[in-house]
């Protein structure tokens, strides 16, 4: 790498910046500074400092991301082409974009309003010196657990909070539908598999009693379950402009192009999850999955409304989705939202 890596932090920070910009309407509402932390693990911890935000990334962090992509492309090309990952440019930009969406996350902390709920803890991903989960950061006098929260509770409120912005930054790196736009769906949904299988990683190395993130078969369920929705999310936004009580037909995406997408964008990106997880060293991660045929299902079932509780569904990762529902309703209220 030509440039340092504080160089190269700050420049993903500006260009991720940018994107928030663009998708949102508006800049960032508070000045962000980003330090490059000489580590060999993987982690990354966001936390307000006065108006700012302050995030400490470890070098290890890029380090880590760029390896996982290695792998994840040599395992790529055992496959039939029509297997494989595609990448759209050199495979340095795939890393990128993989970092990118880890800032991305880490501002929506931020923009949710997850630091002032808290009041003012950070939030960490990865094996920090600050543990997972909801952190109080070394130097800073220890406050009790916000709200007086158990560490079950609180355990808990992390996997939300983790959801939350998850769901939030995918909308933001993905941008809005168009058909012109397939390869770069299914280019950026990848991009953002590698991080969750990453996070995944470290939980299961660190085997604590209690997680503090999602199962990455519930957040790549959330990010499948937003690419299936994302034809029909201009159709839904006219209707609700226009006042209507339905959803008109002619509205939406015709039936082949609808499957078209399936077949193009949504199914590569649950192959590349695979191999993702195996370039990761958790191939049983995948497991946890289960079919695309039932992952399918329990999408569909919470688009027709068919679907609520944890038993209605087949998948794990729709399962804890569904456990975590009831909290992250009250929590996004509790938020403002």
């Amino acid at each position: 790498m030509c440039r340092t890596y504080q160089e190269y932090y700050c420049a993903a920070l500006e260009k991720t910046l940018s994107r928030y910009t663009d998708r949102m309407g508006v800049a960032f509402p508070v000045p962000v500074t980003i330090a490059s932390i000489e580590a060999n693990s993987f982690w990354a911890v966001g936390y307000p400092e006065g108006e700012d935000l302050k995030l400490d990334v470890t070098t290890g962090a890029l380090d880590r991301i760029q390896a996982v992509w290695e792998k994840a492309l040599v395992l790529s090309d055992t496959l039939p082409r029509e297997q494989q990952i595609a990448l759209l440019g050199h495979p340095d930009h795939a890393v990128e974009m993989s970092f990118s969406w880890l800032l991305q996350h880490e501002l929506n902390h931020h923009a949710i309003g997850h630091f002032t709920y808290l009041d003012g803890m950070g939030l960490a991903e990865g094996n920090s010196p600050y543990g997972l989960g909801v952190v109080q950061r070394t130097g800073k006098q220890r406050k009790p657990k916000p709200h007086g929260l158990n560490e079950r509770e609180l355990a808990d409120l992390h996997m939300c909070l983790e959801l939350q912005t998850d769901h939030d930054a995918i909308e933001i790196v993905l941008g809005a539908y168009s058909a012109e736009n397939w390869p770069l769906f299914r280019y950026y949904a990848t991009c953002i598999l590698v991080v969750m299988f990453i996070i995944e990683a470290e939980e299961r190395r660190l085997d604590e009693p209690l997680r503090h993130h999602p199962l990455a078969a519930t957040r790549l369920f959330q990010l499948i379950g937003h690419l299936v929705e994302l034809p029909t999310i201009p159709a839904i936004k006219r209707a609700y402009e226009e006042k209507l009580d339905h959803l008109p037909a002619e509205y939406l995406p015709t039936a082949d192009e609808l499957v078209a997408y399936r077949s193009e964008v949504v199914a590569p990106v649950m192959a590349a999850s695979q191999i993702i997880a195996e370039a990761c060293g958790i191939p049983d991660a995948w497991d946890d999955v289960g079919s695309a045929e039932d992952m399918f299902a329990d999408i569909d079932a919470i688009t027709l409304d068919q679907a609520d509780s944890p038993s209605d569904f087949s998948t794990k990762g729709a399962k804890q989705w569904a456990d975590l529902k009831s909290i992250n309703t009250d929590l996004l209220k509790k938020l403002g939202w």
